[in-house]
C-alpha cells in the first residue's frame, strides 16, 4: 500500500518552493524514516512512500484553513515522535494513520469526538477531540469480530492481514498492537490488555471463517494472547486482573469482563488450555470483586472510586448479561446495575447551617435549587453529602426551597426542603410574604414489621426486638357473640405501642352465624383497642370464594358501623390457587358490597416458588388482580413470611421501598440482628428508596392552648418516620417572629420542641409546624395552631 502511493506523492515534493523551510515535525519525521531505512527496518519502496505522505501532510498543514490543518499536524507529529524507534509494523501503522488524516482533513473539518472512519483495508481510525484520527487497536479488533459475525470472509481476511502487518513483537514473546498517541499520563507507544484479548478472539474466529489462512491467523491469535501473561496483568486480592493500559495498574471493571469473555472465546476456538485457565481465574477474581464496583445506586468505572460514565455503565451491564447465563453472580449484578440506569436520584437531608441546604445524593446528577430568597443554583454533583450555601433572605418571611435533579441517564427526582426563615427580630420590617407550601394529602405511614405469636406473653420480647406488630390467631367459637374474658385479658396485656393483628378463624354457615360472628368481632375490638387489623381466616380456595366474601362483607360492615378504627380484610394464601382465587374474591366482593370493599389484604406467600404458587416476588400480580376486580388494590399486609434471617431482612428492606405494602408479619418471632436492624430502618423510614418521595405526618402534635410571655412557647411533636422539623411562631399577618429547627426519630416518644424566648407585643399569634422526611423526602407537611392571643 505504501509503494502504491509513492509516485502520486512525488509531485507534491517537487512542487514545494525551495525557499520554504521545513516544518520541525516534517524534518523530524523524515529523519525517522531515514534512520529506519539505514537500519534496514524498512526498504527503499516503503521509505519513499513514507516520505511522500510526509510531504503531502506538510503541504496540507501549510494550505488548509485553521480547524483542519491542526489535526494533520498532530498526525505528522506523532510519526515524528517515533524518531529512532520506527520498525516496519510501526511505519505501516503511522504512515497509514497519517494518510487517513490527510485524506479526511483535505476535505472535512473535525468530526464529533470518538467518530470512527475506515480505510480501504477496513482499518479503523478514531477521532479524539483536539487531536487527530488515531489508529485504534480495540476498535479495529472489534471491527474484525463484526466482519466475522457478518460472515464477510473477504472483508475479514483483508482487515486481518492489515492488522497482522501492524503487530509489534514484544520482548519475552508475543505480538502487540500499539496505541500511537500519549494518553492519561502514558507515553506512546502503549498497549492494552483488553485490546490484546479481543485481538486473540478476533484472529481465532477469523481462522474458522477463512480456513485457507487459518494456521496463520491462529498463530496471530496465540501471539496476541502471549503478550497478556507476559506484560498485561496486575492483581487484586481475589486474583489476576487485566491491565487496560500497559503504563499503569488501574483496576477497570469493563476491561476485566471483556477480557474474560474474549479469552474464553479464544481458548475454546484455539484449544488453548493456558488461556482457558487464565480466563477462569480472571472470572473468579471479577466475581469476587464485583461488590467493590457497586455503590448501591451506580457502578464504578475503576477502583478505588471513579464513577462510570453512562456509556460505560451500560457497556458493563451488557458484559454482565453475557456472563450471567453460566454464572449467577454476574446475572444478579446485571440486574442491579441495569436498574441503576432507570432509578432516579435519591436524597437524604440533614439540618445545615444558617442559610444552607445539606443533603446526601445517591448518584452523580445535576441538581437545581430554587428559592424565592435568591437566584436558582444549578450544580453538577457527585454522590455523597453536600452542603450548599443559599442566598439568605433580607426580608422577614418563610421562603420555600425546591430541589430538582436529573442523573446522567436522564432520570428525574424532586422534593421540597424546609423553607428558609427570616424572623422579624433579625430583619428589617417588611411587607408580608405569603407561604407557597404545597398542600398534600395525609402521608402513608412507614411499613410496619411484626411477628406471629402463640402467646401474648411473648409480646414484650417482640417489642424489645423493635417490632411494631404482633399477630395472634383467634378461633371463633361457633355461634359465640362475645369473646372469652380470658382471651380479652391476655390480649390487653400486649404492651402499649404494639399493634395487634388478629387472624379471626371463622366459617359461619349462614346469615345467623355471620351475625353472631359480627357481634363477636365488634366486642373483641372494643375491648382490645390495640387491634389494628382483622383478617378473616382461613384463606379460601377458589371454590369457597362466594361464602367467604359474604362473611367478610358482613364482618367489615359491622366493624365500620360500630365506628371502630380497624382495618378489615381477607387472607389470601400464595400456596392455595392464588392466580384464580384472588380475582374471583375481588369479583365476589364487588358484586355484594360497596367500595371500599376491604381495608387491607392479608397475603401469606408460598414458601418456595413453583408453578401456580405466589411468593413475595408475585406481589405485583396480586395487586394487579385486585386492582382489576376492585378498581383499586388496598394495601397488602404480608402475613406469615417464612424465611431465613438473611431472606427476611432483604424482604423487609424491600418492603420499605414498596408503596403497595403496609407491613410484613414474620410467621414466627425472630430476634436475629440482621432482621431487627432491617426492621428498625424500615419502620423509621431510613431505607434509601430511589423513586420514592415520602411524606411525613406528625404521630403526635400538641400545640399550647395559650402563650404566656416571657415563658417560651413549646409544642409536643413526634414523627411517623425520621423527619426534619421547622417550628415557627408567626404573627397574625404571617410574619415569622422566632423559629427553631431539628431532627426527630420516626416512631420515638414525642419531644418537647421549645421556641426561643422573645418579647411579644399584644396581638394574635399562631405556631406553624413544617415537617419533611429525612430520607426520600417529598413534599413538606404543614400544620398550624389556632390563633393564640397575647395581652
Amino acid at each position: 500500500m505504501l509503494a502504491a502511493t509513492a509516485a502520486g506523492l512525488a509531485a507534491l515534493a517537487n512542487a514545494a518552493p525551495a525557499s520554504t523551510p521545513p516544518l520541525p515535525a516534517q524534518k523530524t519525521a523524515l529523519k525517522a524514516v531515514q534512520q529506519a531505512l539505514t537500519a534496514h527496518r524498512i526498504d527503499a519502496t516503503e521509505a519513499a512512500a513514507a516520505r511522500g505522505e510526509i510531504t503531502r501532510a506538510t503541504h496540507l498543514v501549510r494550505t488548509l484553513p485553521s480547524g483542519r490543518r491542526e489535526h494533520v499536524l498532530v498526525a505528522l507529529s506523532e510519526l515524528a515522535a517515533f524518531s529512532g524507534k520506527l520498525t516496519l509494523p510501526r511505519t505501516l501503522a503511522l504512515v497509514g494513520q497519517l494518510k487517513a488524516n490527510d485524506d479526511y482533513f483535505a476535505m472535512h473539518y473535525a468530526p464529533g469526538d470518538k467518530t470512527d472512519i475506515v480505510d480501504a483495508d477496513g482499518l479503523v481510525y478514531r477521532y479524539f477531540s483536539g487531536r487527530c484520527l488515531e489508529f485504534h487497536p480495540l476498535a479495529n479488533f472489534g471491527a474484525l469480530n463484526a466482519r466475522v459475525a457478518a460472515q464477510d470472509a473477504a472483508g475479514a481476511q483483508r482487515l486481518a492481514d492489515a492488522l497482522m502487518a501492524r503487530g509489534v513483537y514484544q520482548a519475552g514473546g508475543g505480538v502487540a498492537w500499539e496505541y500511537l498517541f500519549s494518553f492519561a499520563g502514558g507515553h506512546a507507544p502503549w498497549i492494552s490488555g483488553m485490546a490484546q484479548a479481543v485481538a486473540a478472539q478476533a484472529f481465532a474466529r477469523t481462522a474458522a471463517l477463512v480456513p485457507d489462512e487459518g494456521p496463520a491467523y491462529l498463530r496471530a491469535a496465540h501471539a496476541a494472547f502471549r503478550t497478556i501473561p507476559q506484560h498485561l496483568l496486575t492483581s487484586v486480592p481475589a486474583g489476576p486482573w487485566i491491565k487496560l493500559y500497559s503504563f499503569d495498574s488501574l483496576v477497570v471493571l469493563n476491561a476485566q469482563l471483556q477480557a474474560v469473555i474474549s479469552l474464553q472465546s479464544y481458548a475454546d476456538a484455539a484449544d488453548d488450555p493456558e488461556a482457558a485457565t487464565l480466563a477462569a481465574r480472571m472470572q473468579s477474581a471479577a466475581a469476587a470483586t464485583l461488590a467493590r464496583f457497586d455503590t448501591g445506586y451506580w457502578s464504578l468505572y475503576s477502583l478505588p472510586g471513579e464513577r462510570s460514565p453512562l456509556d460505560y455503565q451500560q457497556f458493563v451491564v451488557s458484559l454482565l448479561k453475557r456472563l450471567g447465563p453460566t454464572d449467577p453472580r454476574f446475572a444478579s449484578a446485571a440486574t442491579r446495575f441495569d436498574a441503576y440506569d432507570h432509578q432516579p436520584p435519591a436524597f437524604q437531608l440533614e439540618n445545615g447551617g444558617l442559610g444552607s441546604l445539606r443533603f446526601w445524593l445517591s448518584k452523580p446528577a445535576s441538581v437545581t435549587i430554587t428559592s424565592a430568597a435568591g437566584p436558582a443554583k444549578r450544580i453538577s454533583l457527585g454522590d455523597g453529602w453536600h452542603t450548599i450555601a443559599l442566598s439568605e433572605p433580607t426580608r422577614a418571611g418563610a421562603y420555600p426551597v425546591h430541589v430538582s435533579s436529573v442523573d446522567w441517564a436522564g432520570n428525574h427526582a424532586s422534593f421540597d426542603a424546609l423553607p428558609l426563615v427570616r424572623a422579624a427580630a433579625t430583619a428589617p420590617k417588611a411587607k408580608r410574604v405569603r407561604s407557597t407550601a404545597a398542600v398534600r394529602p395525609a402521608a402513608p405511614p412507614p411499613v410496619s414489621i411484626g411477628a406471629g405469636l402463640t402467646d401474648p406473653s411473648q409480646a414484650a420480647v417482640a417489642q424489645r426486638a423493635g417490632l411494631r406488630l404482633v399477630r395472634f390467631g383467634v378461633a371463633w367459637p361457633t355461634a359465640a357473640t362475645a369473646p372469652d374474658p380470658g382471651l380479652v385479658t391476655a390480649l390487653q396485656r400486649v404492651p402499649p405501642g404494639l399493634g395487634v393483628v388478629v387472624e379471626l378463624g371463622a366459617a359461619p354457615a349462614d346469615d345467623v352465624g355471620r351475625a353472631a360472628l359480627d357481634q363477636y368481632a365488634v366486642s373483641l375490638v372494643q375491648q382490645v383497642p390495640s387491634i389494628r387489623d382483622v383478617l378473616l381466616a382461613p384463606a379460601p380456595a377458589t371454590s369457597g370464594v362466594a361464602a367467604y366474601a359474604a362473611t367478610l362483607n358482613s364482618l367489615r360492615g359491622a366493624l365500620v358501623t360500630a365506628g371502630l378504627a380497624v382495618a378489615t380484610g381477607p387472607l389470601l394464601d400464595g400456596a392455595l390457587t392464588p392466580k384464580t382465587t384472588a380475582p374471583a374474591l375481588g369479583r365476589a366482593l364487588a358484586t355484594i358490597g360497596t367500595a371500599p370493599y376491604v381495608d387491607v389484604i392479608g397475603f401469606r406467600p408460598a414458601a418456595v416458588a413453583a408453578k401456580n404458587l405466589w411468593t413475595l416476588d408475585n406481589l405485583p400480580a396480586l395487586t394487579a388482580a385486585l386492582t382489576q376486580s376492585l378498581g383499586a388494590a388496598p394495601p397488602v399486609l404480608v402475613d406469615g413470611l417464612v424465611a431465613t434471617p438473611a431472606v427476611a431482612a432483604a424482604a423487609i428492606t424491600g418492603a420499605a421501598c414498596s408503596t403497595a405494602l403496609a407491613g410484613i408479619v414474620l410467621d414466627t418471632l425472630a430476634t436475629d440482628l440482621s432482621v431487627t436492624a432491617a426492621a428498625a430502618a424500615a419502620q423509621r423510614g431510613t431505607v434509601v428508596c430511589p423513586g420514592l418521595a415520602a411524606g411525613v405526618d406528625p404521630s403526635t402534635l400538641q400545640f399550647p392552648t395559650e402563650l404566656t410571655p416571657p415563658a417560651a412557647a413549646q409544642v409536643a411533636l413526634g414523627c411517623s418516620r425520621d423527619c426534619l422539623y421547622l417550628v415557627t411562631l408567626i404573627r397574625a399577618d404571617g410574619t415569622p417572629v422566632v423559629a427553631t429547627r431539628g431532627t426527630l426519630v420516626g416512631g420515638a416518644a414525642p419531644a418537647a420542641v421549645v421556641l426561643p424566648r422573645t418579647t411579644l407585643k399584644p396581638g394574635s399569634y399562631s405556631i406553624d409546624v413544617r415537617l419533611v422526611a429525612r430520607v426520600n423526602p417529598g413534599l413538606v407537611t404543614r400544620q398550624t395552631s389556632e390563633l393564640l392571643t397575647v395581652g
